[in-house]
């Protein structure tokens, strides 16, 4: 029986494959020219599994409520928070914000869909992350176009991902958890020999791309209309990689930033949780000064118990460690027990140590802070509950944001409002993102 035109032999699939998995590992895959914008915008976002702490007014432990009791511009921080208070005119928490096909998951799987909002329901595919849809702009003008961190590492699995970072096609971005490897990725000058080897892996990496995007386009006509679709998406890919891989060749030979290496610790593990979640954001902080990239994202923990930072309020002695680790202190009873605040307040007072850094670094007459979108927060309030996720946006001043308030929403409002609104201060002339309905005009100035 004669084999159909649309018949693919496998021996081409495998050969198309086997080339894609060829490709050489692309760092820097940046712009042709760095920008001449001498005052950039950045996005940056930092995420905790496993919700929050929240109580009654009526508890004992009322004050450790990680949201504030009331709302306006004459909130008070409660106990959770009050190590940002010092930033207060320089951010917005959000109450009553969540994604709205996740709001019936199970809290634990929100990670995965914090920055994208994509419907992970019936099959867990994912969508681009609002980080990601930046950094394709973005990064055409930084050496690096993001960078993308935890404190795990790796990708995880579906529905538990140590990464909040996915890419076009939806694909978990592996996350880099070593400081030193990313110091150097950023900052050191490869070896002669290290740039020649380098070189002929890129130059390699093109011709390898040139030949499977001419064997691709010579079987579309072959394919079914459904088939080409998803063929054009696997072009478009290629040719993306393409580009990037002549950018990258570009920035070989750019010389690298100059900076002080021993202004940064990098003799430092998850073993000690502070100075490695520190060390993490002085790495972003050093790249958005030295404009190496404008897109970074920085998972702090995961959800549902997943990996080393599970560990970290035991390393830390909260609770005494009566409660094991992060996971099974979103267990305990925040109504009679405020270990759990006491974890929110250090995981604030880091984000607080993150913003003092910017705000510390001036361009002209702005802060690197003013010119900055930073997210901070979970894709749960409670451990299980998908809803009202806890969410402070920091930053912005000079790309017209207002600061100063906790927004409380009357009914839970898509998360993709805030989204659209940080996008288009960004620059971006989209309309939807995450499912959004409108935009937050309450901090737009």
């Amino acid at each position: 029986m004669p084999r159909p035109s649309w018949h693919l032999d496998r021996r081409t699939f495998l050969r198309g494959t086997g080339l894609a998995l060829a490709l050489p590992w692309l760092d820097a895959m940046a712009s042709e020219t760095p920008t001449a914008n001498a005052k950039p915008k950045r996005f940056c976002a930092f995420f905790f599994g496993n919700g929050v702490s929240l109580t009654k007014p009526t508890d004992p432990t009322s004050d450790w409520n990680w949201f504030p009791r009331t709302e306006g511009a004459d909130y008070q921080f409660t106990k959770s928070l009050e190590t940002l208070a010092g930033h207060k005119q320089d951010l917005t928490i959000f109450g009553q914000l969540s994604h709205a096909t996740s709001r019936q998951l199970v809290g634990h799987n929100t990670g995965d869909v914090w920055l994208t909002g994509a419907d992970i329901r019936l099959n867990l595919n994912n969508s681009i992350s609002i980080d990601q849809l930046i950094a394709r702009e973005y990064g055409l003008h930084t050496r690096i176009p993001s960078l993308v961190m935890s404190s795990n590492g790796g990708t995880g699995m579906k529905s538990r991902a140590t990464t909040i970072s996915f890419d076009q096609q939806g694909r978990a971005i592996p996350a880099e958890s070593n400081p030193r490897s990313i110091f150097e990725r950023l900052f050191e000058k490869p070896a002669e020999g290290d740039r020649e080897a380098r070189e002929r892996a890129l130059a390699s990496g093109r011709k390898r791309v040139d030949f499977l995007l001419a064997d691709a386009r010579s079987l579309r006509n072959r394919l079914g209309h459904t088939d080409q679709q998803r063929l054009d998406e696997f072009l478009s890919s290629l040719s993306e990689v393409e580009s990037r891989l002549t950018r990258a060749q570009t920035w070989l030979g750019k010389a690298m930033p100059e900076v002080d290496r021993s202004k940064i610790n990098l003799e430092v593990s998850q073993k000690g949780p502070t100075d490695y979640i520190r060390t993490m954001m002085d790495l972003i902080v050093l790249a958005f000064e030295t404009d190496s990239t404008r897109v970074a994202t920085y998972q702090i923990s995961s959800e549902d118990g997943h990996g080393i930072c599970d560990r970290f309020p035991g390393i830390l002695k909260i609770g005494n460690g009566k409660h094991g680790g992060h996971h099974g202190l979103s267990h305990s009873d925040p109504h009679k027990d405020s270990s759990w605040g006491e974890y929110d307040r250090y995981l604030a007072e880091q984000f607080a140590y993150f913003l003092s850094r910017l705000a510390a670094i001036r361009e002209g007459e702005t802060r690197v802070l003013d010119r900055t979108l930073s997210m901070f927060g979970s894709g749960t309030s409670s451990t299980h509950n998908a809803r009202n996720y806890p969410i402070i946006l920091a930053g912005g001043k000079d790309l017209g944001l207002r600061h100063g308030q906790y927004i409380k929403a009357r009914e839970e409002r898509p998360l993709g409002d805030l989204y659209l609104t940080m996008l288009h201060r960004l620059d971006f002339p989209i309309r939807n993102f995450a499912d959004n309905t409108s935009e937050f005009t309450e901090i737009v100035g």
